[in-house]
């Protein structure tokens, strides 16, 4: 009798020795496609911020020629896209300051 309650619990210790074991590597791989799918957001936010910002940095270029063809003076053209340029920048500064806390912002990543 003794002799079967010892294979009984060898047997139950292994078997949660590999349910464990399963466990384990189940959490190892969602944890895998948690990151991977968090890199392929990341990666593809990243890529969409690059192309927004050429975009308006090549149609704040082609402002500054069309000014400065208009206007008889290419340093004329280009220092009025710098001028909207520095309105805008105190605009947001200004709005910052004002509105969006820094708390507010971070609970609203999260």
């Amino acid at each position: 009798m003794e002799n079967i309650a010892e294979k009984t619990f060898a047997e139950l210790k292994e078997d949660i020795s590999t349910y464990v074991e399963l466990r384990l590597e189940l959490l190892k791989l969602n944890t895998y496609e948690r990151v991977a799918k968090t890199m392929a957001v990341f990666s593809y936010g990243i890529v969409l911020i690059l192309l927004a910002f050429f975009t308006i940095l090549f149609l704040f270029l082609a402002f500054g020629f069309f000014l400065g063809e208009l206007l008889g003076s290419m340093a004329l053209g280009f220092v009025l896209v710098v001028g909207m340029y520095l309105l805008l920048f105190g605009i947001i500064i200004f709005f910052k300051k004002n509105h969006i806390k820094p708390c507010y912002l971070i609970n609203h990543i999260i």
